[in-house]
């Protein structure tokens, strides 16, 4: 922890350098956000040089969406120009699915020695990094990546080939092997394991314009109760479902029925698809007004591992929409048995507009989700506009 006396010495340098500054950035300046696992994500020891030269920003994001304007430094409203938004852990920039804007991004650095070869994290690496020896990614010079991307929906679930493959040789989507997840509810107060058993999706056959059938089996934890139910309950789809479309179908694993789409607000699954692309949602978010969720993808051994819901809300994604920061998470989770949120320090571009070849190009990172009293929710981003060299041939 920082003494006293050395907060108050940085406060008075960096209000010298912040104070021509919008009052947003002058404020990101005077601290940065503890990460998880007590690492130190302080910038005490920049030196002057580099602190002006980029600025941040803490988005109190706990409780709704929050909307940011890099080129102002300014928290705004929804309606209002922005470039990216937050919502506790989950990003989007200003366009596709997320606004109505042209903002697109491109990962810029991977950071993937924070990574083994297995694509875990590190826990090592990621417990040690810090802003300051994160930062020269951030200020290093940046080549323009091969293309941009606008945000999309994104489930809860993850993408579709997480729980599916794709045969080139037939066209027939069908499950992945071994993939389930831990799931929550729409009253948000039961909980299920949830396994993919079967997915038939024959793309090629034009006599079936969708899905053909399914099966996902759930183990249930009712409301109130202490653990996983013996007795497994499963999702197939409905009497007809092909030779109406195969389309988008409920589940409401209390009930342990099918019911609609539309009316229903206690749906906790849903499956479906549209045009070529198909898709599991889950009621939150996006997607629905109920408190559902779904864990990242487990093996049925790692789901078998738990015998009730975990207790830990951080667990649970929940649907919404994003682009490339959620193709490229910008954080681990649970490191050292620790229930926190460490950041990888990846960094981003962010383009102000697509379609003008002159626009604005910003490099950022998220380098916390806490606040000075660790409080969760709380990004942390900090960025700079830069100038990006052209890829070599």
């Amino acid at each position: 922890m920082m003494p006293d006396h050395q907060k108050n010495d940085r406060k008075e340098i960096s209000m010298d350098l912040f104070d021509t500054r919008p009052p947003a950035i002058v404020l990101a300046a005077l601290a940065l956000t503890a990460c998880g696992g007590g690492s130190d994500n302080s910038i005490a020891e920049n030196d002057a040089d580099n602190v002006s030269r980029f600025s941040e920003q803490l988005m109190p994001a706990a409780t709704e969406t929050v909307y940011l304007n890099l080129e102002t430094g300014e928290m705004v409203e929804e309606g209002d120009d922005w470039q990216i938004a937050a919502n506790r852990l989950n990003f989007k920039v200003n366009s596709g699915a997320s606004g109505n804007g042209s903002v697109v991004g491109a990962l810029a650095i991977a950071q993937d020695d924070f990574y083994d070869g297995s694509g875990d994290p590190d826990a090592n690496v990621f417990t040690n990094a810090t802003d300051n020896s994160e930062e020269e990614h951030l200020l290093g010079i940046l080549e323009a990546p091969g293309s941009w991307q606008e945000d999309a929906f994104a489930s809860a679930f993850g993408s579709s080939d997480s729980w599916s493959q794709y045969d080139f040789a037939t066209g027939v989507i069908s499950e992945a092997e071994d993939v389930g997840y831990l799931v929550r509810s729409a009253e948000g107060n039961s909980y299920a394991r949830m396994r993919v058993v079967d997915f038939d999706f024959p793309t090629r056959d034009t006599s079936i314009p969708g899905i053909r059938e399914f099966t996902f089996e759930f183990d249930v934890q009712a409301a109130g109760a202490t653990q996983f139910g013996s007795s497994p309950v499963t999702f197939t789809a409905p009497t007809g479902y092909a030779e109406n479309d195969g389309g988008d179908v409920c589940f409401d694993f209390d009930s342990a029925s099918v019911v609609d789409c539309e009316t229903s607000e206690v749906w906790d699954v849903q499956v479906g698809f549209s045009g070529r692309d198909w898709y599991l949602k889950s009621n939150s978010g996006v997607s629905g007004n109920g408190s559902g969720g779904a864990s990242d993808p487990m093996t049925w051994a790692e789901l078998s591992a738990n015998d009730s819901d975990p207790g830990v809300p951080q667990l649970y994604n929940t649907d919404s929409t994003g682009g490339v920061f959620t193709d490229n998470t910008w954080y681990a989770y649970n490191l050292t048995n620790q229930h926190k949120i460490w950041p990888n320090f990846r960094t981003f571009l962010i383009k102000a507009d697509a379609d003008d070849p002159e626009s604005t190009v910003w490099a950022l990172q998220i380098v916390g989700y806490y606040d000075q009293n660790g409080t969760s929710g709380q990004p942390t981003v900090r960025w700079l506009p830069v100038e990006l060299q052209q890829a070599q041939e």
